[in-house]
């Protein structure tokens, strides 16, 4: 086995996949609910985390049960194989997923403006790689589908580097899971040369002086070159199959995202980091720094924006995944459970 290979299959979080077997409630009488997200500590899925955390499901009668997973893509793979009622994704991979025959249905937005993201390189690097142009022929640590369906991280990632001048077949993509593990473990043992992440993993790979920050996608007029800036990064989704059988356990769901979102609108950076369980200090103060100086990351309202949805279909079409100008985003989505906004 290719050793980067092997080194990216031992971060990959081991869980239980034993098919979801239809039991709804716990000893004590709630409402199970399993959910599958990338992570863990990925910031678009930050307001999932801290369901069970504040509160919200038990004081709704209901266990929340987080699975975790190294892409976005195998949280939805996962769900659609019945382990889980409901996964949290990037959007725009629902379309795939559609075409294949997947009744997949996004019935909430976790994100406001984009999360902070970027392209961190290795330190030993630094005098090699100047610049994005500088990536070319090299190799770039991402999280990763399937052979049917790209990752968000890898459209955003390909649309951004084709802006720059940068051709797909000019670097190598290599599978790394969408944690801290994953990130670091890329990174420090070279199996890549940089990574394209979220944070705050791209502030703790500084902090552990294991690589620096090429390029900033919150910083003015770098995110300017992808089209579509305020799409939808990520949503709540289930299928069709699940709204129609249980509609009741979908507007639970979102009912405790509504309660997470707006109780982290009301708390500020501050607290919400002390309810997590960090135990480094320096983590704490990186998220809260990062929590700070994105105040918008998160919307403190759960309906969809119709203006975030036409910017998220204009993205699309920038990143070759709408190339049918009669197909309508719209038929990805429910929302009547959250609602819908100008």
């Amino acid at each position: 086995m290719n050793p980067s290979r092997r080194n990216i299959l031992k971060l990959l979080p081991v869980m239980t996949m034993a098919p979801f077997c239809g039991a709804f409630a716990d000893e004590t009488g709630n409402s199970l609910i399993r959910i599958n997200i990338a992570g863990p500590r990925s910031l678009p899925f930050l307001p999932v985390e801290m369901i069970p955390v504040l509160g919200i499901d038990r004081g709704l009668n209901a266990q929340l049960i987080i699975r975790y997973f190294p892409s976005g893509v195998r949280a939805l793979e996962d769900m659609l194989a019945g382990n889980a009622q409901f996964s949290a994704q990037g959007f725009t991979v629902l379309h795939s997923f559609h075409k294949a025959g997947k009744h997949v249905r996004a019935i909430a937005p976790l994100s406001g403006l984009l999360p902070p993201f970027g392209i961190v390189v290795r330190n030993d690097l630094r005098q090699q790689i100047k610049s994005v142009a500088g990536l070319k022929g090299r190799s770039i640590g991402i999280s990763v589908g399937n052979i049917t369906s790209k990752t968000y991280m890898q459209q955003i990632a390909e649309v951004f580097l084709r802006a720059q001048g940068i051709h797909l077949d000019e670097v190598r993509w290599v599978a790394t899971a969408q944690n801290w593990e994953g990130q670091f473990g890329a990174l420090s043992s070279k199996s890549v040369e940089a990574v394209f992440c979220e944070e705050p993993f791209m502030s703790g790979l500084v902090r552990r002086k294991t690589g620096f920050v090429l390029s900033d996608f919150s910083k003015h007029g770098v995110m300017g070159k992808v089209p579509g800036t305020g799409h939808l990064r990520a949503t709540l989704t289930t299928t069709a199959e699940n709204l129609q059988q249980h509609m009741h356990r979908a507007e639970l769901m979102v009912d405790m995202l509504r309660q997470s979102l707006a109780w982290m609108a009301k708390a500020g950076a501050a607290e919400i980091v002390s309810r997590l369980d960090l135990k480094v200090m320096e983590e704490k103060i990186e998220l809260v720094d990062v929590l700070t100086k994105h105040p918008g990351m998160y919307s403190g309202d759960v309906s969809f924006s119709r203006r975030q949805v036409e910017a998220t279909a204009q993205f699309m079409r920038s990143a070759g995944i709408l190339v049918d100008d009669g197909f309508d985003i719209n038929t990805l989505i429910v929302s009547n459970i959250a609602g819908a906004r100008s």
